[in-house]
């Protein structure tokens, strides 16, 4: 039996943004801040478009993204933003208050100097039940550790 793969992913008509987390980028490290680096794959495909790079994540990152999606849930109106501190991925889910959500993608395929692609997905609010459920799975397997601040 494989073990499931740590993930979340937005996907729609074919168009998809999916970050694959593999593991701690220095979890014997003396600072807090260090251990919470996260080395992960961005997939994409957007139309004619795909591709797939290496980034790296805080472990925060995927807390925020969670409590903000949760609050879009109940609402179905505003803004649920995932972004990475060194720019290379950035989602922003925006509701527009009667279930019909789109998903604003960036995506950078190295950090600060990289190739960009822009590109949307359109969706609805019965996928973000599977996208809380898949980042609730992330956040337990890498949590915060330690101060950040």
């Amino acid at each position: 039996m494989s073990e499931e793969k740590t993930h979340f992913e937005i996907s729609e008509s074919g168009n998809l943004i999916r970050i694959e987390l593999i593991g701690l980028n220095h979890p014997n490290a003396e600072l807090d801040w260090d251990k919470n680096w996260i080395r992960g794959i961005v997939n994409v495909k957007a139309g004619a478009f795909s591709g797939e790079f290496k980034a790296d994540f805080m472990t925060v990152d995927f807390v925020s993204f969670k409590n903000e999606l949760a609050k879009l849930y109940e609402k179905l109106n505003g803004i649920a933003t995932f972004y990475t501190l060194e720019e290379q991925v950035m989602v922003k889910v925006v509701g527009d208050g009667i279930g019909h959500l789109k998903a604003d993608c960036v995506v950078m395929d190295n950090a600060g100097i990289g190739n960009r692609l822009e590109f949307e997905i359109d969706f609805d609010q019965t996928h973000i039940p599977k996208i809380l459920n898949q980042l609730e799975r992330i956040t337990a397997k890498f949590p915060q550790i330690g101060k950040l601040k």
